[in-house]
């Protein structure tokens, strides 16, 4: 087994526990609308990017309201809720460390926006331990398509079967095991069917965790 160079994490509902916020904040604007945005609605957005969401949320409310206006009501409503940031998942900062121990590379690949992604990282006090931050308006394709971690695996100079995915979303599992990654899944809202978990190198229960995972490959 390839050992581990590079680890590639997603960001929201695996560094932070911000899927909660990002389901009120959808909810929060629907209420203004006069629509219903339920946590069935809300699965179909888990891991996927501004397009991706855009075009999801055309097939379920085209008809009755400007969608662009609803997602920038969600987005001022969000950013509201995580002016002074949010928590982070169990683990984050001790894994952070052993890697930066071990001299493993670390990236987040989110399909957030950057200006987001970097107001979370910062506020957390943890943006100085990746080598690199890839988001979802900077690339073309969403999640599950692997663009965004093949592109992280290039740029880093690492090749993919040495790459180690953390995920809690589907869209991300199916997108990193496509990539050719090792994937390990830590899921927050919504619980992964078994296919996904097939998908997956490892389903665990907290970043914790993946130290000894990492161990028993590196050895």
């Amino acid at each position: 087994m390839r050992k581990v160079e590079l680890v590639i994490f997603d960001m929201d509902g695996l560094i932070f526990d911000s899927e909660k916020v990002s389901y009120d904040s959808w909810v929060e604007a629907a209420k203004i609308f006069n629509i219903n945005f339920d946590m069935k609605i809300f699965y179909k957005l888990l891991g996927t990017n501004h397009e991706s969401v855009r075009n999801t949320l055309i097939d379920e409310f085209g008809d009755k309201i400007n969608i662009d206006d609803y997602i920038e009501e969600r987005r001022k409503i969000n950013f509201s809720k995580i002016a002074n940031g949010v928590e982070r998942k169990e683990g984050v900062e001790e894994l952070l460390e052993y890697l930066t121990e071990k001299n493993i590379k670390k990236a987040v690949a989110t399909s957030s926006n950057r200006e987001l992604a970097l107001n979370l990282l910062s506020k957390a006090d943890i943006l100085h331990y990746f080598d690199y931050v890839l988001c979802g308006d900077e690339v073309t394709k969403s999640k599950p398509d692997p663009e965004v971690f093949l592109n992280v695996a290039k740029k880093l100079k690492v090749n993919p079967e040495n790459c180690m995915v953390l995920e809690d979303s589907e869209a991300g599992t199916i997108a990193g095991s496509r990539g050719r990654m090792k994937v390990i899944i830590i899921p927050d809202l919504k619980e992964p069917d078994e296919d996904i978990v097939r998908l997956a190198y490892k389903r665990l229960n907290n970043l914790k965790e993946v130290i000894n995972e990492i161990e028993t490959i590196n050895l």
